[in-house]
């Protein structure tokens, strides 16, 4: 009897385990393809070599540094010796938060069209931020596009045209793709493209956004990709964060495509560690298969002006692709609870179920959801305040984060044994009605607002449905419990199976706010056990109980007695020297992503305990401390002509920006009080309003990366009542003199995003105009 009790738990259990190791084994990206791999054939080890000549020297190649020229020199190099033409696009170009720089793209054509004048594009961006190599973002796109035009050299000729487009500066603000879009003759026959990224340096390549004909597309992706990864609910997060790649700028110039990234080891992301040792071959045979299959779909197409519609997609374990248009989700789900409720009739006619059991059901059912959740969040706060769930952009990963996140899915266990137990009066239909009904009004809900978001509550929802018709007859078979077992193991392992593909990769894509969000989740897939665990035998819930309470408290207490960071995943400590050129005096300013100074690094010098603003009207903080005083020349901000009066109240201003110490990089404050939105810059094709970057404290901001030797024209308005004090800034991808510091940083630590720097500033008075105020 006891057997029979726990055989539905224990099948579940071991469904669950089955579907567990299916994902990691499905999820692990491709074997690579040896050198000597067909001609027509994608092979990682040939991109591991042309990637080995790109960055095989480790030297960071961000816009306008002499390491990005030879790179540039290198990528033109290979594609001639493909026999190819390449050609160089360069240009002024600023974004919406007053970035502007000269990048300098890269562009071939890799085969010539046969029937129409209709493009698609080949992308990836072939500069790096200045703390880092750049070996996966995005030199492993670069070496697999390279890798692909060998391919399609060989192959005969596409339907429409396939180009091939390296650009500069997206690590700057996408740079080289605005340039691109805005200028170049040949986007305007551009109708589609494939854009490689990576956000890390391992793991399976996700399609992860995709244009607004996606119903198109994901058929199109799903004929074509032999290993497909993504699904419409990654694709709506990815769309809620502040992330863009130059796939955003092909988007909204009206290209339709596909944007590929893989995700793992993401603490090496915009790091040293984004090195060319620490590139998975497994990830660049997986973002090659998928673009070469991509882009020679997109290139055969029948037409590439598709009608927009959106669809709902997700691959089953990496094997094939679901996908069917996002306006059948609400009938779906609606259906799929129209059929819960008649089931729930039939349940009571037979007198498998009553009122009483249906109140137990919800009241237990909502109890578990919201115990778990409860926990899940307190859990996350203690662990928050410890230093150990950090939220911050840039740094929310930890080196050992495997206990905790074994310990937030334990709580879903947990409470839904106690729920189990607590609510048994349920009985196993009073749980298995609530548990379904929920699932299935949360999907009528989800349908009704965000139908392409739903699929991992369809599916359960239509299998709960479909699993319990067998147990509707009146009949002795039907009463089997063999039956009963199907009705809560399908749509369980269903859920379960949709589910485990999207957490696998969560903590990766969120970092630390994953923990809570990945136990809500697997709350709402363990209500779908509660009539199992109800069912089982007093012995196997306590068991239950037991082992799920072990893990959730031993979970915490581990990742404690770890270290929080390790030289694979380095805390980012960014130093920086600042010189006041004006005053005459230097400082350190140490920026930890964790807003806490190091002991190591406050003992280096005499740091103020609380940071202060980087700069006057910066939101961004750092420790300061006094520092030896060096010579550099400080940047230069002059009129290149008399500033002038546009109307009675206001003044025209002809400038020129310039770094006498040939820095790279240079950044102009304009008060608040200047009232000043956006300037006007020279171009050959005239002149380009931009707008500036507005920060918090009013000011506002324009940085200029790749500045070249002789300056930057540009010309702003202001009001012509009083002097503006302008804050220029230079700034170089150095440490002058910094060793110190940085041997104090620790082993355990390591520079992001712009790395270490030297800023010198200084303070111009651009005074109005003369005349009748």
């Amino acid at each position: 009897m006891r057997q029979a009790e726990n055989r539905g738990l224990g099948l579940a259990l071991a469904g669950m385990a089955l579907l567990l190791g299916a994902t990691f084994v499905a999820y692990r990206g491709p074997a690579p393809s040896a050198e000597n791999a067909p001609p027509a054939e994608f092979s990682a080890l040939r991109a591991q070599a042309l990637l080995r000549e790109l960055v095989g020297d480790g030297v960071p190649h961000p816009i306008g540094s002499a390491g990005l020229a030879t790179v540039r020199t290198r990528i033109l190099a290979r594609l001639t010796s493909l026999g190819l033409a390449p050609e160089l696009q360069s240009g002024l170009v600023c974004n919406e938060r007053g970035v502007c720089g000269s990048p300098v793209n890269i562009i071939a054509e890799l085969g010539r069209g046969s029937s129409d004048t209709d493009a698609v594009l080949l992308a990836a961006h072939y500069d790096s931020v200045p703390a880092g190599p750049g070996a996966s973002d995005d030199g492993a796109g670069v070496a697999a596009a390279l890798e692909i035009a060998r391919i399609l050299k060989g192959l005969p000729a596409p339907r429409h045209s396939i180009f091939l487009l390296l650009t500069d500066g997206e690590e700057a603000g996408l740079l080289g793709a605005k340039l691109f879009t805005r200028e170049h003759p040949l986007s305007s026959r551009v109708k589609a493209a494939v854009n490689l990224e990576a956000r890390g340096t391992s793991g399976p390549s996700f399609m992860f956004e995709t244009g607004s004909a996606n119903s198109w597309l994901m058929h199109l992706y799903g004929a074509s990709v032999a290993r497909p990864i993504s699904n419409s609910l990654f694709y709506f997060v990815y769309r809620q964060l502040p992330n863009d790649t130059d796939f955003t700028v092909f988007k909204a110039a009206g290209y339709q495509g596909f944007n590929f990234a893989f995700i793992g080891d993401v603490g090496h992301y915009h790091t040293p560690l984004d090195s060319f040792a620490n590139v998975n071959l497994r990830s660049i045979q997986h973002q090659g298969d998928n673009a070469q299959a991509t882009v020679w779909a997109l290139a055969n197409a029948d037409n590439l002006h598709p009608p927009i519609a959106e669809s709902a997609f997700s691959d089953v374990f990496a094997h094939t692709l679901t996908a069917w248009p996002a306006s059948l989700c609400l009938p779906a789900a609606l259906a799929a609870l129209t059929l819960l409720l008649a089931e729930a009739v039939m349940l009571l006619r037979l007198g498998l179920l009553n009122g009483r059991q249906i109140l137990w059901g919800g009241i237990g059912t909502v109890s578990h959801i919201a115990l778990g959740s409860v926990l899940a969040i307190g859990l996350f706060g203690l662990m928050h305040v410890a230093g150990f769930a950090p939220l911050r952009p840039d740094d929310s990963w930890i080196a050992h984060p495997l206990p905790m996140s074994a310990g937030c899915a334990a709580i879903a266990f947990l409470s839904a044994g106690i729920a189990a137990t607590f609510a048994r009066r349920a009985g196993f239909w009073g749980f298995w009605l609530a548990a379904n009904l929920l699932v299935a009004l949360l999907c009528v809900v989800v349908s009704a607002l965000i139908p392409s978001t739903s699929v991992a509550l369809l599916l359960p929802a239509v299998a709960a449905g479909l699993a319990a018709l067998p147990c509707m007859r009146n009949s002795a078979s039907s009463r089997a419990p063999e039956w009963a077992d199907l009705a809560a193991l399908l749509p369980a392992l269903v859920f379960f199976g949709a589910t485990l593909p999207l957490l696998r990769f969560l903590y990766a894509a969120l970092g630390s706010l994953a923990w809570p969000v990945s136990t809500i989740v697997l709350c709402l897939a363990t209500s779908c056990l509660l009539p199992l665990i109800a069912a089982a035998a007093a012995a196997a819930r306590l068991g239950w109980i037991g082992v799920a309470a072990l893990t959730v408290v031993s979970a915490p207490l581990i990742t404690l007695c770890l270290p929080a960071h390790s030289q694979d995943l380095p805390e980012r400590i960014n130093i920086e020297y600042w010189l006041d050129a004006d005053a005459g005096r230097a400082h350190w300013l140490v920026r930890p992503a964790s807003n806490q100074l190091p002991a190591a690094l406050a003992a280096a010098a005499n740091f103020d305990p609380v940071p202060r603003a980087r700069f006057a009207g910066s939101s961004s903080k750092g420790f300061v401390a006094a520092a030896p005083l060096v010579s550099l020349a400080a940047p230069e901000l002059n009129l290149t002509a008399p500033a002038s009066r546009t109307t009675s109240s206001m003044t025209h201003y002809d400038l020129r920006l310039r770094s006498l110490r040939g820095a790279p990089e240079a950044l102009v404050v304009f008060p608040a009080g200047a009232r000043i939105v956006d300037m006007s810059l020279g171009t050959a094709q005239g002149p380009l309003r931009s707008k500036l970057l507005q920060l918090k404290s009013g000011a506002t901001l324009l940085d200029v990366v790749g500045l070249p030797e002789a300056g930057l024209d540009f010309s702003i308005d202001a009001p012509a009542y009083e002097a503006i004090a302008v804050q220029v800034f230079d700034q170089s991808y150095d440490l002058v003199p910094g060793a110190l510091l940085q041997r104090a940083r620790g082993q355990n630590a390591a520079s992001s995003q712009n790395g270490d720097i030297t800023v010198v500033q200084h303070t111009v008075s651009l005074a109005p105009a003369a005349g009748r105020q």
